[in-house]
């Protein structure tokens, strides 16, 4: 699940808030619509959450400003991948789901680039993979060492 902190535009307050929700209502008693909101600050973790929402506090009464809203990074394209593949139970299955993402991502594939997903995944090696893809005719090979799925 998913928390973040907003600020009340009536009171001034943070509040720690579930961003998966519609609305919430402030202890001023305001019911904010959270679409509208800016989110000071994402997390996954309800202690930390509460860590965040006492300092936000701690700096508006201060009269100090809010750092600027704190977005979640970026994660990198081959351990979403991994992880995507991860809940195919049929090795076959989750090699043609590397495969074809692979090919989504860069449109053409190095045996490189399997290696980065493999390594994420943990399992086999890359040219292992790439010679069962072929073999089973889901991926070919377009130029020297590139490869695309079927």
């Amino acid at each position: 699940m998913k928390y973040g902190v907003i600020v009340c535009p009536r009171c001034g307050m943070a509040k720690g808030v579930e961003t998966n929700k519609k609305t919430t209502t402030c202890q001023c008693g305001r019911e904010i619509k959270l679409r509208r909101m800016k989110l000071r600050f994402q997390t996954d973790s309800p202690m930390e959450l509460a860590g965040s929402v006492a300092r936000a506090n701690a700096a508006i009464r201060g009269g100090e400003q809010l750092p600027s809203e704190k977005r979640p990074r970026k994660r990198e394209p081959y351990s979403v991948i991994a992880e995507r593949s991860q809940h195919s139970k049929d090795p076959v299955d989750r090699m043609q789901l590397i495969a074809q993402a692979l090919t989504d991502l860069k449109g053409e594939f190095t045996e490189e680039d399997l290696g980065k997903v493999l390594h994420a995944v943990g399992k086999g090696s890359p040219k292992d993979m790439i010679a069962k893809l072929q073999q089973l005719n889901l991926i070919y090979e377009t130029g020297e060492g590139k490869f695309r799925s079927v």
